[in-house]
Order: structure tokens, then C-alpha cells, then sequence
């Protein structure tokens, strides 16, 4: 899960560009003989991209049938789709050069897709939260666009295959391509144009769209049980040779029988959760190869500093739980216990970081030392999707309990999560956040770097300020992990948030597919190279 917000970014000059996919000369024909059943533990919550709410399942489910203009690669390093080139001089006007791809009844995408899906994105009409173009030229201090706008300062068409954005401060070539370029996926004006803008969100063309730039073009969905799409032909990268493509929406503890009995073909670790008490035999499975990536996703737990005030009792609470032991016993080993903010997984990661340690009776007298009344109890809440976690907050319960902390636990669904997220019925709470591991300011900015409202219930630190700061105004690597390094030795002092650990997500693929490599990012990059033996 991912909650985006595009804030005032620092940075100086950068430049990305890349060439992948590779535009299709002559395509051959998909074969609707040809089926893959993708299997998935997380539901749909929107079909229409203006609707995106920054979960996986939304990017994938949406990006079969529209593209963005960037990706990552299994390494997580940015790749071109629909741009050819993004390059800044400044760090503030970025000029992206769209490639010559076609929608799927033969008209370009333009420069005027771009524009006209960015002012949809960012209208009041729309009121899309998850997108927030307050750093743009033209956008108002919500990052809203003018009601019924057609055009703005800072999203400029140069010609019909050339769009500059300018920012009003200076911000990074990653925090661009890692938002702009990847979250937002680009519509078709010229069907779209002629839209009330108040009729977009609930259109009904999405639920059966008639042209589409993507590999596939849906056919059916239900949002709780399965999406259904058959092969764009006219893909600009080539067709797919996979004529049928479905997600199939199942409990995590259906993974298994249906990858044993081939009504599932692959796992894709970002939109699936295999349990723990099935990944051995998962991994044992003579028809199917898994594969287990770097620890990128983040068991967050964050505190409400407005409630839990004292660093001490933060710091106590984490050293009553032993984490490492939840590592071993409820994900077989598959992660690792890492604090801070920074993804072992990431370039920017700093290995000589000390943990807070396991150790109860320095627990015990740091809540001594903070006065911690006995008798108060902390409300304690956590996702129910996520098995392991549900099992090892009844660990934690009883660990808490074994220094004097009482927690009454709430394993709740994730709306009601987020629901609760930074208000003050809610002490602490833990949750799934993966963070691309090029770029955490955008993500600390929101989480642990604001003095309003937030899941740290308005923590703010000068020195996560300035540290974040630094890794928008240099492209030196050593610069960069040394700011992040501060950041999360402030984050292990502090303590508004820890990791209770770093998940090393595995993907599963049926050897009748070849081509598709289950990987947290890039799995359907090259989804219309897929093919069944």
C-alpha cells in the first residue's frame, strides 16, 4: 500500500531517460487459446484511473489498459513507457518527449493526453486525494487546478509530443519519475474530452472501455472477485501472445492449492500475500518457481506522539518486543529487523545503524524513569489481511503486557484502518508501506516529517527536515546516504515510528509461463512477451 502527496520539493540538475519497452514493427496476432490466471489477495477498489488510490492493485489492474509514462524494473531502476525521455536543467522545468505510440483505434497519444489527464486528476471535480500538484505552476495551495481549466502554467504543451512541467520550487528527478511519471496513468482525450468533469469518476465507459493504449482491454470485473481482460492487438510494443488475462481474487490460504491444481499461474508479490504457513510448500511445488526479493515492504508501526508522548516509553515499547523472533517464527526467516526509515534494500541504506535492542528489563526501567502509569492502556490496531502480523500482535500483546504495558488490540479491515490512521483513537498501529527505494522524501515528508496531522500525529524534527532537504539538493550518493542516514538515527532516537520488520516478498510463477519473473516491481513490464508453453 502506498499513500501519495507531491509537497514543495528542493533538488538541483538531474537527468533520466531510458528505452523500454521497445515500440513493435510487426506484431502477431494473440492467441485467445492462451490463458494466464494472475492470483491476488487484494480487491479492486477503482477500474477508472481517475480514480487511482495509489494501491498496487490499482496500478496493475489499470495499467493493462492505460500506460504511464514511466515504470520500475525489478531492481526498482526507472524505465520509459510512454515518455522517451525526461530531462530538467534546472530542477524545476522537466521536459518529458512521449514516444509514438498509438491507442488502440489508431490515434497518437499526445501531448494533450498528458495535459488533459493531469487537469482531470488535480480538478475539484474529481477531488482525486491522492494526487496533491501544489508544487506546479498554476495550482493552488491544495494542488487543485481551476474548476473547468483546459490549460495551467505549469504543465505546458511544447508540440504534440512534448510536455514541460514546472515546478514552483526546485525538486528531484526521482520524486518526479517516482509520481508523476509512474502513479499517474494517461487517459484518452479525444474520447474523453467532451466528459462533464463531475460525470468522470463515475463513468461508465471505464467499466467497458473502447480504446485503450495498454496490452489488454477489459472485459468484465467484479471489484471483490475477478478482473478479466482479453489482448489489445493493436498494442503499440507488440500484441500480447497471451489472448486471456484474469486476476483472480482469493484468500491468502488459496495461493497454494491453486497454484498446485494450475487455476493460478502466477503470485505477484505486490498485489499477494502468500502465508507463511504455505511458503515452503509453495517453494516445494515441482510445477511452480518462486522467487524472494529484497526486503523493501515495511511492517510500520507508527506511535501518536500527541498521546504517547515520551520518547522513553516509545523507546521502551519497541525494546519489550522481540522482533527478530517474529522474523523467524512468522515469516520462516523472510525478512529482517531493521530500524529507521531506509529500506536494506535501497542504495541509501546504511548498515552500521544500530538497532534498538531487544531487552525488557532496560524496557522496564525506562518507563520507570518516564513515570508510565501501569493501569493506562494503549489502543493498539492492525490490518487483518496481513496473517502474520494478526498472529504477532498477540505476541506483542503478551510481551507488552510482561514490562507493564497494557494494549488492548484492534485487528480491523484496512479502510477502518486508515480510517483511524493519526487520529487520537488510536495510539499506535502497524501497517504494510513499501516504499520505492530510490526516493523517501515524498513518503517521510507525509509520515514523519509535518507538524499538522499525520500518522506520527504531527511529529516534527528540524534535523529530518534539513536531512530531507539535502537529499533534494545534491545528486552525490555519498551526500545523499549520509543525510538518510541522519534522518534514521533521528527516527531511532525519536522514535515517532520503527519497522517491526523488513519483508522480503515472494512472488510465485508456473513453469507453463515463461517470461513473466514475479518481482515486487516490473512484473508486467514485459507482459506481452509472456507466453505458455
Amino acid at each position: 500500500m502506498r499513500k501519495k502527496a507531491f509537497l514543495a520539493l528542493i533538488l538541483a540538475a538531474s537527468m533520466m531517460m531510458g528505452a523500454t519497452p521497445a515500440l513493435a514493427e510487426d506484431a502477431a496476432a494473440s492467441d485467445p487459446n492462451k490463458i494466464v490466471n494472475i492470483g491476488s489477495t487484494s480487491a479492486l477498489s477503482s477500474i477508472n484511473p481517475l480514480n487511482m488510490d495509489v494501491t498496487f492493485m490499482s496500478l496493475y489492474a489499470q495499467s493493462m489498459m492505460f500506460l504511464p509514462l514511466t515504470s520500475f524494473d525489478q531492481d526498482a531502476n526507472t524505465t520509459m513507457v510512454l515518455a522517451d525521455s525526461i530531462t530538467t536543467e534546472d530542477n524545476k522545468t522537466f521536459t518529458v518527449k512521449l514516444k509514438d505510440v498509438n491507442w488502440s483505434d489508431g490515434e497518437p497519444v499526445t501531448a494533450d493526453d498528458v495535459i488533459w489527464t493531469m487537469l482531470k486528476l488535480s480538478s475539484p471535480e474529481v477531488a482525486n486525494a491522492s494526487f496533491d500538484f501544489s508544487n506546479f505552476e498554476g495550482f493552488d495551495d491544495s494542488g487543485m487546478s481551476a474548476e473547468g481549466a483546459t490549460e495551467v502554467d505549469g504543465i505546458r504543451k511544447i508540440d504534440d509530443k512534448t510536455v514541460e512541467f514546472v515546478a514552483k520550487n526546485p525538486m528531484s528527478m526521482d520524486s518526479f519519475v517516482n509520481n508523476i511519471g509512474t502513479w499517474a496513468l494517461i487517459l484518452p482525450s479525444h474520447v474523453l474530452k467532451d466528459v462533464p468533469a463531475d460525470q468522470l469518476s463515475s463513468y461508465d465507459w471505464f467499466n467497458h472501455p473502447d480504446v485503450v493504449d495498454g496490452p489488454y482491454i477489459l472485459d468484465d470485473y467484479d471489484p471483490a472477485h475477478y478482473i478479466s481482460y482479453s489482448a489489445n492487438e493493436n498494442y503499440s510494443f507488440g500484441a500480447p501472445k497471451i489472448g486471456k488475462l484474469n486476476f483472480k481474487i482469493v484468500e491468502g490460504s488459496d495461493l497454494l492449492a491453486g497454484l498446485q491444481n494450475g487455476e493460478i499461474d502466477v503470485v505477484q508479490p505486490a498485489i499477494a500475500v502468500i502465508p507463511d504457513s504455505d511458503l515452503e510448500a509453495i517453494k516445494s511445488l515441482d510445477n511452480v518457481t518462486t522467487l524472494t526479493g529484497s526486503p523493501v515492504t515495511d511492517q510500520m508501526t507508527f506511535f501518536n506522539t500527541r498521546k504517547v508522548t515520551d520518547a522513553r516509553v516509545r523507546k521502551a515499547i519497541v525494546e519489550a518486543i522481540d522482533r527478530q523472533t517474529l522474523v523467524d517464527g512468522l515469516l520462516s526467516g523472510n525478512g529482517v529487523v531493521k530500524d529507521g526509515f531506509v529500506s536494506p534494500a535501497s542504495p541509501y541504506y546504511d548498515d552500521t545503524l544500530e538497532n534498538i535492542p531487544y531487552d525488557p528489563d532496560d524496557a522496564k526501567k525506562l518507563l520507570e524513569e518516564a513515570g508510565w502509569d501501569s493501569s493506562t492502556e494503549l489502543e493498539y490496531y492492525t490490518w487483518s489481511d496481513d496473517t502474520a502480523m494478526t498472529q504477532g500482535a498477540q505476541i506483542i500483546q503478551q510481551q507488552l503486557a510482561d514490562v507493564g504495558v497494557k494494549v488492548n488490540l484492534h485487528t480491523v479491515d484496512l479502510d477502518s484502518l486508515m480510517g483511524v490512521a493519526g487520529t487520537d483513537d488510536v495510539d499506535l498501529f502497524s501497517v504494510q508501506y513499501t516504499i520505492t527505494p530510490i526516493d523517501y522524501f515524498i513518503d517521510a515528508q507525509y509520515l514523519v516529517d509535518t507538524e499538522g496531522d499525520s500518522w506520527t500525529g504531527g511529529y516534527f524534527s528540524q534535523t529530518v527536515d534539513d536531512a530531507l532537504n539535502v537529499t533534494q539538493t545534491t545528486t552525490d550518493e555519498d551526500e545523499i546516504k549520509a543525510a538518510y542516514k541522519t534522518l534514521d538515527e533521528q527516527m531511532i532516537a525519536d522514535v515517532p515510528m520503527f519497522s517491526m520488520y523488513f519483508i522480503s516478498n515472494t512472488g510465485a510463477v508456473s513453469n507453463r509461463v515463461t517470461g513473466a519473473t514475479p518481482s515486487l516491481y516490473g512484473t508486467f513490464d514485459n507482459i506481452n512477451e509472456w507466453d505458455v508453453q
